[in-house]
């Protein structure tokens, strides 16, 4: 099977790091297969909807600062993608995650979608855990969940 493209997905913008279990392991895809890197981070749509009792400055400004964070996490992921030579592309979209994963899945032709996952065992994450489940009853992409945790084997569902 061929993978020119990788769309990997990242979640948990926060904790992930460029030696977190879902980066480490999408380097060795992309390295085994000679594959270009997508990463994408979705940002859920209505940030700035501000509540009566909050100055709309106040939560353009949070958002702001929350938007910048991101990008900069998804910025110091692709450089560190790059230096370890792989063709990578880093980007914030904001609407519907699953949406959003299969619009940028289709847009970029993806041969294999990536997630992480966390919280309970592997098996329960992915029947249970409605994202996965969405992600996986809207597809036909090959998707392949990344343990958080290390002593996790990495689940791969078509």
């Amino acid at each position: 099977m061929a993978m020119k493209n990788i769309l990997l997905a990242i979640g948990d913008i926060e904790h992930t790091t460029p030696a977190s279990p879902l980066i480490e392991r999408t380097v060795e895809l992309a390295r085994a297969f000679t594959s270009k890197v997508w990463v994408v981070h979705v940002v859920p749509p209505g940030r700035t909807t501000t509540p009566f009792t909050v100055p709309r400055e106040v939560l353009r400004g949070q958002v702001a600062g929350e938007l910048h964070r991101e990008h900069a996490v998804i910025q110091h992921l692709t450089q560190s993608l790059r230096d370890q030579q792989i063709d990578v592309k880093g980007f914030l979209v904001e609407g519907s995650t699953i949406k959003k994963i299969l619009e940028e899945a289709e847009r970029v032709a993806a041969d294999l979608i990536v997630v992480g996952a966390h919280g309970h065992n592997l098996l329960y994450r992915v029947l249970l855990d409605g994202t996965g489940e969405r992600l996986l009853n809207e597809t036909a992409r090959p998707v392949l969940f990344i343990p958080e945790r290390e002593n996790e084997p990495p689940t791969s569902l078509a």
